[in-house]
C-alpha cells in the first residue's frame, strides 16, 4: 500500500506575549500606588536604572493641554522624552521584542499638546477625606462592564442573572439550565450571554471549572493553541508533575514542555480574588481637569512618579575590558531600562488621551452636573483616539480624575443610554441622579412609588419602565416607598 505525503502551508497572524508586552500591559492597568511600588522594585533590581534628580526649576515633563479638535504631530510626543541622548553604545536605543503599537495603538500623539508641567496651576489638591475610596467588588466590576455593553433589556437581564451566580473566586456556581428557568429564556440566549461575560475582565471570569478558567485566560492572550491548550486537558497529570507522560501526550520537546508548564503556572486560578476587599485606600488623582480661559484643560499628575533615566556611568564600562557575560548583563539591563522609561511615557500619554476624550464627550457634566452626563461606551473613546477597546478599558480602571465636581474613577463616565420621547439619549447615570433628586424632594408622608417616579420622569421626556426605576433605586440604596414612609425620609413640602 502506497503512503501519500502532503505538504500544506498555512499563514496566519499571532500576537506573542513577550515579557516586554506583558510589562507594558501591566503598567497600563496599574493604579498610581501600584505603579509607584513597581517602579521602586525596578530601581532596586536594575543597576542601570536610576532616579533623575530634579533641579529647582526643572520641568516635570508631564502632559497637559486644552480640549480641542486639533491634532498634534507625533514629533510633539518625542519632545517630552525622559531619556537624555547618550553617545556611547549603551546609550543608544537597543532593539526590543515588542512594539508600542501592539499595546497602545498606532495613533500616539493624536489630540495632544506637550507643555512643561509642574503642578495643576490654580487647582487645589483635594482634601484627604476626598481621596478615601473602597475597593471595587467583582460584582461591581462585572455589572459596570455589562452596563456599557451594547445590549437590549432582555440580554441585560440574562447577563445580570449570570453575574449574580458568580462567586468571589470568579467562577459560575450554578448550571445554565437553572438560569434558563429563572430568566424564562432559551439555552442559546443564556450561552450567548455567558460568552459575553467570559470576555469581561478579569480574564477567566465566568468559568465553570479550572480548565475553562485557564483556557479563557489563554484566549485573552491569543495563546489558546497547542501545546498550551492541550496541556489544560491533562491538569491532573500536571498536578502530579508527571512530565514524562505529558511530554509523550503532547508530543513536544523538553524545552517546549517547560515553556508550556511555566505559562500555565503563570495564569490565575482564582481571578475574582483581585476584587472584593473592603479595605479603604487613599488615592492620588492620575489626571486633573480645570477650566482656563474658557476651555477645559487636562493635566496628567506626574508628581507622585519618579523621573527615571539610564545610568550614564555604565557607558564607560563598555569601553573597558569586561567579560562577554558582563557586557551582556549591561546591555540587557539597559534595554530593560529604556523600555520601561518609554513605556511610562506612553502610559502617561495614553491616560492623557483617554481622559481628554472623556472630557470632550462629557463637557456638559463638568459645566452643569450629573444629570447632564452623556451615554458613553468604551468603543466611543477607543475610536476617538485610535486605540483598541481593551486599551481604553485598562486605562479607565483604577485611574482617577480630579474635577471641580469631585474625584471620579474614569470608568464612572461610561454608562448605557435610555431614549427619551424626542429620541434624545440619556445616560443611565443621569437618570439615576434624577431619581435621587425626586426622592429627595418627595413628601415624607406620601413618598413616590416606583410607578409614580416613572411617570414623573416621563413628564421630563425620559421613558423608563417601573422595574428599571426599581433597579436603579436598589443600586442607589434607596428604600422602597413604604419603607421610606416608615423611616420618614424626604421633604415635607
Amino acid at each position: 500500500m502506497a503512503l501519500g505525503l502532503e505538504l500544506k502551508l498555512r499563514m496566519g497572524q499571532q500576537l506573542v506575549m513577550t515579557p516586554q508586552l506583558q510589562m507594558a500591559i501591566k503598567l497600563l492597568q496599574m493604579s498610581s500606588l501600584e505603579l509607584a511600588d513597581y517602579l521602586q522594585e525596578e530601581l532596586d533590581k536594575n543597576p542601570l536604572l536610576e532616579r533623575e534628580e530634579e533641579k529647582p526649576d526643572d520641568d516635570l515633563g508631564g502632559i497637559t493641554g486644552p480640549i480641542s479638535d486639533g491634532q498634534a504631530s507625533n514629533d510633539d510626543m518625542a519632545d517630552g522624552a525622559s531619556i537624555e541622548p547618550m553617545e556611547n553604545a549603551l546609550s543608544q536605543d537597543l532593539p526590543v521584542d515588542a512594539s508600542w503599537s501592539d499595546i497602545y495603538g498606532d495613533n500616539q500623539g493624536s489630540h495632544t499638546s506637550q507643555q512643561s508641567y509642574d503642578a495643576p496651576s490654580g487647582t487645589e489638591a483635594p482634601p484627604l477625606e476626598n481621596t478615601l475610596v473602597h475597593s471595587e467588588t467583582l460584582l461591581d466590576h462585572l455589572v459596570w462592564q455589562l452596563g456599557i455593553s451594547a445590549l437590549n433589556e432582555r440580554e441585560r437581564m440574562i447577563g445580570t442573572a449570570i453575574i449574580d451566580t458568580i462567586d468571589d473566586n470568579g467562577y459560575l456556581t450554578t448550571d445554565l439550565q437553572a438560569i434558563v428557568d429563572i430568566t424564562r429564556s432559551t439555552m442559546d440566549e443564556v450561552e450567548d450571554a455567558l460568552i459575553l461575560i467570559q470576555s469581561f475582565e478579569p480574564s477567566g471570569v465566568g468559568a465553570r471549572n479550572l480548565a475553562e478558567c485557564l483556557l479563557l485566560q489563554l484566549k485573552a492572550r491569543k495563546l489558546a493553541h497547542h501545546p498550551y491548550s492541550t496541556l489544560l486537558e491533562h491538569l491532573e497529570d500536571l498536578a502530579r508533575r508527571d512530565f514524562r507522560k505529558l511530554k509523550r501526550l503532547l508530543k513536544v520537546t523538553d524545552d517546549e514542555l517547560q515553556d508550556a508548564v511555566e505559562l500555565i503556572q503563570s495564569l490565575n486560578p482564582k481571578p475574582g480574588l483581585a476584587f472584593g476587599s473592603d479595605q479603604a485606600n487613599y488615592i492620588s488623582p492620575d489626571v486633573y481637569v480645570r477650566k482656563q480661559d474658557g476651555q477645559w484643560v487636562v493635566e496628567v499628575n506626574t508628581e507622585s512618579m519618579p523621573r527615571l533615566r539610564v545610568n550614564r556611568e555604565y557607558d564607560h564600562a563598555l569601553n573597558g575590558r569586561i567579560s562577554p557575560q558582563d557586557k551582556r548583563f549591561l546591555i540587557e539591563n539597559a534595554r530593560s531600562a529604556q523600555w520601561l522609561i518609554k513605556s511610562l511615557e506612553q502610559r502617561s500619554s495614553t491616560i492623557y488621551r483617554v481622559a481628554e476624550s472623556i472630557v470632550r464627550f462629557q463637557q456638559n457634566f463638568l459645566e452643569y452636573g450629573r444629570e447632564h452626563l452623556k451615554p458613553l461606551i468604551l468603543k466611543d473613546v477607543a475610536d476617538d483616539i485610535g486605540v483598541h477597546e481593551s486599551t481604553a478599558s485598562r486605562v479607565t480602571s483604577n485611574k482617577y480624575i480630579h474635577t471641580p465636581r469631585g474625584i471620579f474613577e474614569l470608568k464612572f463616565f461610561f454608562s448605557s443610554s435610555l431614549v427619551s420621547q424626542s429620541g434624545e439619549n440619556h445616560s443611565s447615570e443621569a437618570v439615576k441622579f434624577k431619581i435621587q433628586k425626586l426622592v429627595e424632594s418627595e413628601s415624607t408622608h406620601r413618598p413616590y412609588s416606583d410607578e409614580k417616579i416613572a411617570k414623573l420622569l416621563k413628564e421630563q421626556g425620559i421613558i423608563v419602565a417601573r422595574r428599571t426605576v426599581a433597579k436603579y433605586r436598589d443600586i442607589l440604596n434607596i428604600p422602597s416607598s413604604s419603607r421610606r414612609k416608615q423611616l420618614g425620609t424626604g421633604s415635607d413640602s
